[in-house]
């Protein structure tokens, strides 16, 4: 009991530590904010397009110039707009917050991410019954704590609605029901680079109710995309998403701060024809990543297996790590393995492998690291590393619960 007292205040400080250094971050940053610099303007300059009717025109750079600059200064050696390059749909929820001014829509966004935050930890609290007993005030403390989540805060990104989505999906899946968590998964699909792989390891275990879910959402959102935008610029949209990623214009895409697989291997700036052999090999690297993490995920006994949730926790860290596009605020989808695997922690049930464990979810808490990387050293590509171990500990985990369970059952039917 001492013991677990002692944890339970570790914990707590250091996260307020993190929590309190993302509050300086967040003073500091208060000009920028008030300037209209974070990402939310991406969403702000489309809800404005589609509440003037001019969505035909949604993927015009040049009205999207125009129109930001409505509400932001122009950047410095920056002669384009941050781009909206995300799909028509996800605009629409935008729209009622350009009545307000750029603050009070960020504002307003930062308070529904807070309330989405609630939803998720509400959502996931039966299935993390350890955490949820001894230490509740982490389902507060640790998102808040978790940069990424602040990150996306800080930016008005959509990446807590992402992490929302994924976990009213896992606790669809813990109560097999297929279909629901299929529709959830597809709902996200305004990030369909961080979806879509997690779907196609749901199509290689045949998972048939799932995929027909996210069939069933992709379907009603192409629909209403096609309403918002027509069917001529609803088409153009996958080549000026492509585009906008080839591009790499200034502050827009740039590998060497993506911490995926993408990041590690293309993020190092060489010449044209070097980055071309890359490319093949990250496809290559990340086809057996997912066709692998496919594998892992073989226990679909959801209700009592821990074995399940090593397996779902392995395809969404692989989801992210080889998705094209991801940056910090994107990671926010991770705490929703990270906190499955520290609820396992708690209770126990990874037996030596548990200290590998520890450093990686400490690794990945650990804000100054971040900040490292992307502020000073603008290398966050390295960050995969962590991600990849995070996949090779659970892994490991598994396959050491699997023998145990194989020798149990030997003893068992011995006896």
């Amino acid at each position: 009991m001492f013991h677990r007292r002692r944890l339970r205040f570790a914990l707590a400080s250091f996260c307020l530590g993190m929590i309190v250094l993302h509050a300086a971050v967040s003073w500091i940053a208060r000009r920028e904010i008030s300037a209209g610099m974070p990402d939310l303007r991406i969403f702000y300059t489309a809800g404005l397009i589609l509440r003037r009717g001019q969505g035909h025109s949604l993927y015009d750079e040049s009205l999207q110039l125009k129109t930001q600059r409505e509400f932001v200064a122009p950047i410095p050696r920056f002669d384009g707009p941050m781009p909206y390059n995300h799909p028509p749909f996800e605009a629409i929820p935008f729209v009622p917050m350009t009545y307000l001014t750029f603050l009070g829509a960020y504002s307003l966004w930062f308070l529904l991410n807070g309330l989405l935050v609630g939803v998720s930890m509400y959502v996931i609290r039966p299935w993390i019954p350890a955490i949820a007993a001894e230490f509740p005030e982490l389902l507060v403390l640790a998102p808040l704590a978790f940069f990424p989540t602040f990150y996306t805060f800080l930016q008005g990104q959509d990446s807590i609605l992402l992490l929302t989505l994924y976990c009213l999906a896992y606790a669809a899946f813990r109560r097999e029901r297929d279909l629901q968590a299929g529709v959830w998964l597809g709902l996200g699909l305004f990030k369909f680079h961080l979806v879509l792989p997690f779907a196609f390891i749901l199509l290689l275990r045949r998972r048939w109710r799932a995929i027909g879910g996210v069939l069933i959402s992709a379907c009603c959102e192409f629909a209403i995309s096609w309403a918002l935008v027509g069917w001529r610029e609803l088409l153009y949209y996958p080549r000026y998403a492509w585009h906008v990623n080839r591009v790499q214009a200034l502050g827009v895409i740039v590998p060497s701060n993506m911490p995926n697989l993408r990041g590690l291997l293309t993020g190092w700036g060489e010449s044209s024809a070097v980055r071309l052999r890359l490319e093949v090999a990250l496809l290559v690297v990340s086809l057996c990543l997912v066709f692998w993490a496919a594998r892992r995920w073989t226990d679909w006994n959801s209700r009592h297996s821990d074995h399940w949730n090593i397996g779902f926790s392995i395809a969404v860290v692989a989801t992210f790590l080889v998705c094209y596009h991801g940056y910090n605020m994107d990671l926010s989808m991770v705490l929703l393995p990270m906190l499955i695997t520290f609820d396992r922690l708690l209770q126990a049930k990874t037996s030596g492998v548990g200290t590998g464990l520890q450093v990686v979810l400490a690794l990945l808490f650990l804000s100054p690291l971040y900040m490292l990387l992307t502020l000073v050293l603008n290398q966050q590509h390295l960050f995969a590393l962590v991600l990849i171990a995070f996949v090779f500990c659970l892994a490991k985990s598994a396959s050491r619960e699997s023998r145990t369970r194989f020798s149990h059952n030997i003893l068992a039917s011995r006896a």
